[in-house]
């Protein structure tokens, strides 16, 4: 009886022992149970990973890490070791990168994987490549440096564009702007009454340029009627521009010029008192002749209306027609300007 006893507490103490190691591992996510690949990665700074942290591939959890520790004593370099599904095929390019799962900082694993890169394949234990992604702090310091640096940029160019300013608008300056803006206002003023004058003046004469409108929009209306006919205007006028164009005018004008040149000669004889014309003109003698002859024939005129029997008789019988002349006695006076 304390036999079986005693086999009994055995057996419960070594049951406890393994329940408590394996719970224990189980804690540090080191399932004795479990089948998974194992494999390494090797860092110089973790940035607060632990034990149990999630290995993530394209947001999926594959496992878990189960031991960190210093790579041979040496203090600068980390090995992570972890567990992924036996099922899971890491080729020999796969990355492990460190980086944050939430914006509490916790840290994991993402196993970066290029499908088709290589046909090659890791063996469990191998170790990956490694890598660290930045933290919130750098990430954000990275986003804001550029905007920084452009901020400070901008504060520079104002305050020398402040300066320019204050350096411009000195006192003279702003007593001359104080000026223009008074005569703005001034202007503003008159452009308001010169529209409200407009504006008076085209609401008195509406009826006037409603009519003036209405003529016009007349005139078009006759236009557009008769645009055929002013077409042939226009075209008669082309053909006679044509004809002028095709006209020898360099014969016309020489012709006229020849013509003037003749007249300028004649002009000239007649000034110089050469030929009859010049010598009628500036012959004072014939002239007076002339002007007896026109007298003398005018009287002649004269006598032959009032006594037309001293100059001409007709016969009843002869059909002939006798002309009878009979001398004028001549005047024997002389007048002065036969003398």
């Amino acid at each position: 009886m304390d036999k079986k006893r005693f086999i009994k507490a055995a057996l419960l103490f070594i049951s406890a022992i393994v329940i408590l190691i394996w719970g224990f591992n189980y804690l540090k996510n080191n399932d004795l149970l479990k089948t998974d690949s194992e494999y390494y990665a090797v860092y110089n700074h973790i940035n607060d990973l632990s034990t149990g942290n999630a290995i993530y591939i394209n947001g999926y959890k594959i496992g878990n890490i189960s031991d960190i520790s210093f790579k041979d004593g040496n203090l600068d370099r980390l090995i992570v070791k972890f567990f992924i599904s036996k099922d899971i095929k890491l080729p020999k390019d796969a990355i492990a990168e460190i980086v944050s799962l939430d914006l509490m900082g916790t840290k994991g694993i993402k196993l970066l994987v290029k499908n088709g890169t290589t046909d090659e394949f890791l063996q469990p234990g191998d170790t990956l490549l490694s890598a660290v992604e930045g933290d919130l702090k750098e990430q954000v310091n990275k986003q804001i440096l550029p905007l920084k640096l452009k901020a400070e940029d901008l504060i520079g160019s104002i305050d020398s564009v402040m300066v320019v300013i204050n350096t411009i608008l000195n006192d003279k300056t702003r007593e001359n702007l104080n000026k223009s803006f008074s005569h703005i206002q001034v202007t503003l003023k008159n452009l308001e009454s010169t529209t409200f004058a407009l504006d008076t003046l085209m609401y008195s004469q509406k009826t006037k340029l409603a009519m003036i409108i209405a003529n016009a929009e007349s005139i078009t209306t006759n236009l557009a009627e008769n645009n055929d006919n002013i077409g042939n205007i226009l075209q008669n006028f082309s053909d006679i521009s044509d004809t002028l164009a095709q006209a020898n005018f360099a014969h016309v004008i020489n012709q006229a010029d020849l013509a003037l040149t003749q007249f300028n000669s004649v002009m000239t004889q007649i000034n110089s008192g050469e030929g009859t014309v010049g010598k009628l003109i500036y012959d004072e003698v014939l002239f007076e002749n002339l002007l007896n002859a026109s007298k003398n024939l005018d009287l002649l005129m004269i006598d032959i209306k009032q006594n037309p029997k001293r100059y001409i008789r007709f016969s009843a019988i002869d059909l002939g027609r006798t002309v009878i002349k009979q001398e004028v006695k001549k005047d024997t006076t002389k007048t002065k300007d036969d003398k």
